[in-house]
């Protein structure tokens, strides 16, 4: 942890720049930046975030994200096309550019949409090693198993597990999750939860609903 923070502060003082040091060591472990927000209560175990680009990482309030989750930012510099797999025009063209050729790759780069931005909701739980791909919504109370390959958005209050991941079970009916998504309990203050921690325990989730909403 301390050399973690004497390179952090090398890195400031060099004036070097995240994007730099992301192309060089691919990763960097999970913490708020400027390009990485978390909400309160949100803790991890050891999570990566690999990232080339500026594109945001959002996660809400009270997520438990565990050892080893990855979070693929975006897509990096890999434009693929209909026709091929291989970034073409990141890779021929990035050395020797005529002004004709500059133009071409600058149009194809600039018109080709990538995926980026990954957004997590509230009260979130990622297992050990999952895989969160570039470009999808993660809605709140969901669940996330262990090695888990998220690769499309997650609605609200859903369990996903496999490569890619699917919908194993759906917690609630959709008016419960209305109600609880109303409820928000992750945006009360401290104070609200530690005052009503006995109903997140001693109640099912319709006592829950009855006595909240």
């Amino acid at each position: 942890m301390i050399i973690a923070h004497i390179r952090n502060y090398l890195w400031r003082l060099l004036g070097v720049d995240y994007n730099h040091t992301l192309s060089i060591h691919d990763y960097v472990f999970l913490k708020r930046d400027k390009y990485t927000t978390m909400g309160t209560g949100t803790y991890n175990n050891g999570a990566l975030v690999f990232r080339w680009t500026k594109a945001p990482l959002k996660i809400g309030n009270y997520c438990s994200i565990a050892n080893n989750v990855r979070f693929i930012v975006d897509e990096g510099y890999h434009k693929a096309s209909p026709i091929t797999n291989f970034p073409l025009v990141n890779n021929l063209f990035k050395d020797e550019i005529t002004l004709k050729s500059e133009g071409l790759a600058n149009n194809i780069i600039n018109n080709i949409k990538q995926k980026e931005g990954i957004t997590i909701g509230n009260d979130v739980w990622i297992g050990m090693g999952a895989f969160i791909m570039p470009g999808v919504t993660i809605g709140n109370g969901v669940t996330i198993a262990a090695n888990a390959v998220v690769t499309k958005n997650i609605p609200d209050y859903h369990v996903v597990a496999g490569v890619p991941a699917k919908t194993t079970k759906i917690k609630y009916d959709d008016e419960t999750i209305s109600n609880l998504n109303k409820i928000a309990w992750w945006n009360w203050d401290k104070a609200k939860i530690k005052d009503n921690i006995g109903s997140f325990y001693s109640t099912n989730v319709k006592e829950f609903i009855s006595k909240y909403k």
